[in-house]
């Protein structure tokens, strides 16, 4: 299973940003300045990691294997990362 180009760019730039974030709070000697920092970078990585789950699903990988991935049991990694709607869901107006 591949990211498409496009994906790949977005990935690239949510983790890019969650590593800038955590150099500014590294580099600050303000603990508070850090934590606000650390929570930034922690709420890029969590949608990004969120998003990578309903990619997966999306594409057909198991609840089972995102489980593997993430460290987790199938019922942890369900409540964790609760599906999203489709992509591919048509309106009904």
């Amino acid at each position: 299973m591949q990211l498409a180009a496009s994906e790949i760019a977005i990935l690239h730039r949510e983790i890019t940003e969650a590593e800038g974030l955590l150099a500014a709070g590294r580099d600050t000697a303000d603990p508070l300045e850090s934590l606000v920092q650390l929570t930034s970078a922690l709420d890029v990585l969590t949608a990004t990691q969120h998003e990578l789950v309903n990619v997966l699903l999306d594409r057909g990988a198991t609840w089972s294997q995102v489980a593997v991935a993430l460290s987790m049991s199938n019922a942890g990694a369900r409540r964790r990362f609760p599906r999203r709607e489709s992509r591919t869901a048509t309106s009904t107006d």
